[in-house]
């Protein structure tokens, strides 16, 4: 199936709680396009956000998501709640946003500023990072700084100031030790504070 058209045709798009959700989840998974397309514009700006802020390129970061989406088409019988639904695309999109990092590690990375920041703003996602809220010169910087942590690191900030997840959803997310996550939590505010940057959580 076609996600542009999906998208094309403005579906409605409900709080992840809201009962109708489940309905849209269980049509859709009885084969209804149209409640299909309901998830994929409840969710897309989340995933696109996701992918953009671990990948830094707006063209990857729309390839990613439409892949998450195809893949979630395929994976609907195994999908059994709205909550299970948001986990589910978290977990896809950042783990190929990963995958798909390492496959270009050997590729050298540069993403201007003012780029990455015009990009996430058009991201327009309600679990954008909290630097939305600063000054756009400062987003940009933040947004700069982020693509310079490793993969694995950088995931890690992205989930937890992005997505709003406790170390320990992080390490089910990820595959990861806790103590893991924390490492990468702790060594990368360090180093992002250590640029002049200060987190307030």
């Amino acid at each position: 199936m076609s996600l542009i058209a999906v998208r094309d045709a403005d579906p409605p798009i409900a709080p992840t709680d809201a009962p109708e959700v489940g309905e849209w989840l269980r049509a859709a998974r009885a084969g209804s396009d149209a409640d299909f397309g309901r998830l994929v514009a409840q969710h897309q700006a989340r995933v696109f956000s996701l992918a953009l802020r671990l990948t830094g390129r707006r063209d990857e970061a729309e390839e990613l998501a439409q892949d998450a989406f195809l893949q979630l088409h395929a994976n609907l019988a195994r999908i059994d709640s709205p909550a299970h639904l948001c986990n589910w695309l978290c977990r896809t999109v950042t783990h190929r946003s990963i995958d798909h990092l390492r496959r270009r590690a050997r590729r050298p990375l540069y993403v201007a500023a003012e780029s990455v920041g015009e990009s996430a703003a058009d991201a327009g996602s309600e679990g954008a990072a909290e630097t939305d809220a600063y000054d756009p010169v400062l987003r940009r910087r933040l947004l700069q700084l982020l693509l310079q942590l490793p993969e694995m690191a950088r995931a890690v900030i992205v989930l937890r100031f992005q997505e709003d997840l406790d170390p320990v959803d992080i390490a089910r997310t990820l595959d990861m030790p806790i103590n893991t996550v924390k490492s990468h939590l702790r060594r990368s505010l360090d180093w992002l504070r250590q640029q002049g940057l200060e987190a307030d959580r």
